[in-house]
Order: C-alpha cells, then sequence, then structure tokens
C-alpha cells in the first residue's frame, strides 16, 4: 500500500502529531507499505529518507502560526502532481480542509483528529471561526474519520453525523536508565517533578508553575519544552516563575536526556487545559511514573484508575494535589506500576498500525466500490475499544 501523511511541522523536533507519524510511519514502512511524509523544515538536517518513510521537506513559513497552514497548502501543491498513493493521510483540521481538492485524484482521504482545534486557548475570535470552517470542509470531504479519544469520536458523530473511528496514541514501554546527563539540570533524581510539553497555553504550563510555587518543599520543577517562535508566553512563564531557584526550564529535550528525565522523577504532572489523547502522558505512565494530570475527559481516558486527577484549570486544586502526592509516595509508586500495565494493555503503536491498515483497507475498498464515505454508525453499534472513565481525585 502506498500511503501518504499531510502534514507534519518540523518531523523531527515537532509534538503530538510529529511523534505520531514518526512512530506509526516507520512501522508502516517496516511491514511492507510505501510511506511519504510531507513535513516543513526545521533547524535539524532534512533527510530524503528516514526510517523507511521518504520525506518531502516544505519551506517553513513565519509567522509560527502560519507555518502549518501554509505548509498543509504547499503540500496539497505537491501531491496533486506527484505519483498517485492509494491512500492520503491528513492529520487535523489544517490539512483536511485540502481533501475536497486532493480527491480529483480519485484518491481516498482519510482525515486523523487529534484534538478540537478551535477549542484551544491560544487562538482569538477569527482564528476559531477560521478553524470551524476548516473542521467543516474537512468533515465533509473525507472518506473516512479517525480521532484519537473516544470524546472526539462521540464530537462528530453528535455534531456532524459521521461514524469516526477511535485509535488511540500509543508509547513503547523502555527500560529505565539510571541518572547521568540531568545532574547538568541541578536536580536530583526522585527530587524533582516533570512537566514535559510544547510551551502553549493549553497545556497549562502557567498553573502548575503557579501551584507549586506555594509549596514549601525541596522538591525542584524541571519544565521541558519549548514555546513556539517570538511567543509572549514563554515571558509569561518566566514571569510566573519569578526566579524561583527550585525550577528549571531545560528548553527543547529528546534523547537520553529526556529518557533520563523520565526514568527519575518523582511525578509526572500534565496540567491541559485541552488534548487530543497525550502522548506525553502515555510516555509518563509507560516509565512507570506516577501521574497527576487535569480532569478533562481525554486526560480520564488515559489514566482510567492508575494515576491522579485535579480540577481542570483550578491552581488551588492542583495544589492540594500536589500536596497530596508528596506526602503519599508509597500510593504514587503503586499507581505508577499499575500505569505502565495500563500503557501495555491499551496503548501498544503495533496495535494502532494494525487498526490503521484496516482503516485504509476499508476506506479504499469503499471508494473504488463507489462509495464516498464509511457508513455513518451509531453510537451503540461502534466496534472500538472503550477505555475506562474511572478516576481517582488525590
Amino acid at each position: 500500500m502506498n500511503i501518504h501523511f499531510l502534514v507534519a511541522k518540523d518531523l523531527f523536533r515537532g509534538g503530538g502529531i510529529e511523534t505520531y507519524t514518526r512512530q506509526v510511519g516507520r512501522r508502516l514502512a517496516e511491514r511492507g507499505h510505501e510511506v511519504t511524509v510531507y513535513s516543513t523544515r526545521g533547524d535539524d538536517a532534512c533527510p530524503d529518507e528516514w526510517q523507511g518513510m521518504r520525506i518531502v521537506w516544505l519551506p517553513r513559513i513565519k509567522p509560527y502560526w502560519a507555518e502549518k497552514s501554509t505548509g498543509a497548502v504547499l503540500a496539497a501543491c505537491r501531491e496533486l502532481v506527484a505519483d498517485g498513493p492509494d491512500v492520503i493521510h491528513l492529520h487535523s483540521v489544517v490539512a483536511g480542509a485540502t481533501a475536497a481538492m486532493l480527491r480529483t485524484k480519485r484518491v481516498p482521504c482519510v482525515l486523523q483528529m487529534h484534538g478540537i482545534e478551535w477549542m484551544r486557548s491560544r487562538w482569538g475570535a477569527f482564528a476559531r471561526g477560521v478553524l470551524k470552517a476548516m473542521e467543516r470542509a474537512s468533515v465533509a470531504s473525507a472518506d473516512a474519520i479517525t480521532a484519537v479519544s473516544n470524546t472526539q469520536c462521540e464530537y462528530f458523530n453528535r455534531f456532524y453525523g459521521r461514524y469516526c473511528e477511535y485509535i488511540p496514541t500509543a508509547a513503547e514501554i523502555k527500560q529505565l536508565v539510571e541518572p547521568k546527563l540531568i545532574a547538568d539540570l541541578g536536580v536530583r533524581a526522585h527530587e524533582y517533578i516533570l512537566f514535559a510539553a510544547r510551551m502553549v497555553p493549553e497545556k497549562g504550563a502557567h498553573h502548575l508553575i503557579k501551584a507549586f510555587r506555594r509549596i514549601p518543599t525541596d522538591i525542584s520543577l524541571v519544565m521541558a519544552g519549548e514555546p513556539p517562535a517570538a511567543s509572549h508566553y514563554q515571558k509569561e512563564l518566566l514571569d510566573a516563575a519569578d526566579g524561583d531557584p527550585r525550577i528549571t526550564f531545560a528548553g527543547h529535550v529528546r534523547g537520553r536526556l529526556l529518557e533520563e528525565l523520565f526514568s527519575n522523577a518523582a511525578l509526572f504532572v500534565q496540567p491541559s487545559e485541552i488534548e487530543g489523547l497525550s502522548i506525553g502522558l502515555i510516555e509518563a505512565m509507560s516509565y512507570g511514573l506516577p501521574c497527576l494530570a487535569s480532569d478533562i475527559p481525554e486526560n480520564k481516558e488515559v489514566v482510567g484508575d492508575a494515576g491522579l486527577l485535579f480540577h481542570n484549570k483550578d491552581v488551588n486544586d492542583l495544589e492540594r494535589a500536589l500536596r497530596w502526592s508528596f506526602d503519599h509516595e508509597a500510593n504514587g509508586r503503586e499507581l505508577g506500576a499499575k500505569a505502565r500495565s495500563r500503557v501495555q494493555a491499551l496503548f501498544s503503536w503495533d496495535h494502532v498500525v494494525n487498526q490503521l491498515e484496516q482503516l485504509y483497507d476499508h476506506a479504499i475498498w469503499h471508494f473504488r466500490g463507489g462509495h464516498t464515505e464509511l457508513s455513518v454508525k451509531p453510537a451503540a453499534a461502534r466496534s472500538r475499544t472503550v477505555l475506562g472513565h474511572t478516576s481517582n481525585h488525590a
């Protein structure tokens, strides 16, 4: 099968969609599929091929908020003159909005949703209106729709009457690594809280910093991630930290250092205001870390009864939950072990790729059989895994 992915933003440095594309793309290539990924350029080397995937590099257009949309348009234009794939995989509504144009190639388009884009707090009224229009165009033109959380699947069924296949994100179960490089950050093993995500407002880093600074403790807070270029949010976070020596801004972290941070943290905190399905949270659970997350539906899907929750955007409740976790280390270790087992059972990349292969085959079969979209199925008849919604509040 020949599969084209549109569009990643700096494939080797980007976050959720980029991680998903790397993990899924290389596994599809290992299974003998031809995989092409369109990505905007980053600062790292830009090879034409990586782990079996062919990569088509696109110029990075500034400012940062225009990069994804211009990249999607450029990718679609390149795709129109490219040799025809068997299926086109469109990530989120910005790329999805090009589906009507791409379907002139007589190729089915699979739309994958990683979050409800217009709900993200970074956008103003105009941008939200544009994203809503893109969402409508994407859903109207896609031959099949998949989303990484049950919450999103229910949204598209309820508001658009479209069946949306639940295919989650995942994580590899890795061996823990000894602390070596983290000493350069000035932190000690098992004596720091870890936040690891892109520094954008909806990830809730400002809530965590405010709650943490209220607590007199020798435990450190490591903030791993970087803001978009020319973002004012970084200054907001630095002002919130106000020079607190316990808080370390580590910037963009990957490789051995990131593995060490996950392996040796005392607690992982995911304070997101909105998510698709957080790869970072699943990754932390795969390391057996006790996890504390905001109680949005997508985080509840991930942690089930294997993590702690606090009320979304509630700094007081986050402070309370942090204090509880400091005072109940034994409970945290039990939750960490349970979290690792949950990832093994429910969030496997191989299972994700199995589901995608089935969805591609189904979309191609319907498209070639003269149907323009997959059948709408009532919610009760959906054949998909439903994750537990039980939760523990600290």
